[in-house]
This record gives structure tokens, sequence and C-alpha cells, in this order.
């Protein structure tokens, strides 16, 4: 009896465990942050923005960007060139090399 009581008990933990484990894989990944912000200039491979938010001084952020780049302008895909100084962006991730740079559609103006 004792046996198939430690078996049992090995068992329930082996269970316990894999279902740990399991609930773990199923967490949807983190959304990278985005880092938004204006436009100031192209240079080079790097894009040069204002990050600052209202009421703020002005906050200028150099991102880098390489070949895997994206560039999303109004929906459409882009170039790094394409931008141009005064343009709403949001670069993701916030840190390091962009992955996306992205330039969204305006929303329409309501009329008063």
């Amino acid at each position: 009896m004792k046996t198939w009581t430690k078996l049992f008990a090995v068992l329930a933990i082996v269970m316990m465990v894999s279902a740990v484990h399991a609930a773990d894989e199923a967490k949807p990944a983190k959304k990278a942050k985005a880092l938004r912000g204006t436009v100031i200039k192209v240079d080079g491979t790097n894009l040069v923005i204002n990050s600052a938010k209202k009421g703020e001084d002005k906050k200028e952020v150099t991102i880098a960007t390489d070949a895997k780049t994206v560039v999303t302008i109004e929906g459409k895909e882009g170039k790094l060139a394409d931008l141009h100084e005064g343009q709403k962006v949001a670069i993701t991730p916030d840190t390091g090399t962009a992955e996306k740079i992205e330039v969204p559609t305006p929303k329409p103006k309501v009329a008063k």
C-alpha cells in the first residue's frame, strides 16, 4: 500500500509542475513599448525625433536603424528617406535599434 501512495504522490507532483510550466508558456509575449515623437530629421541611417510631451522642453532622441527596420507611412510601406520633419512617429522597441517605425494615419478633424 505504501508503494502505491508514494507512486501517486510522485505522479501528482509531476502533473502540478507540468501544469505550471504549460501556464507560463500560454502567456502572451509582452508587447514592445513604443517611443513616440515628432520627426526632426533623417540623418543617414539614423532618425532624430523630439520625444518631449506637451509642455516639456525639447527632448531630442537619435534612433538607429538597420536593413531590418520596417517603415510604414499611413498604412503603406515606406523607407526611412520618406520621413520628413513634423511627422508624428511611433518607434518600437523604445530602446536600441528600431525594428518598426510607423507614421499613423491622421485622425480626421471634427468640424465645430
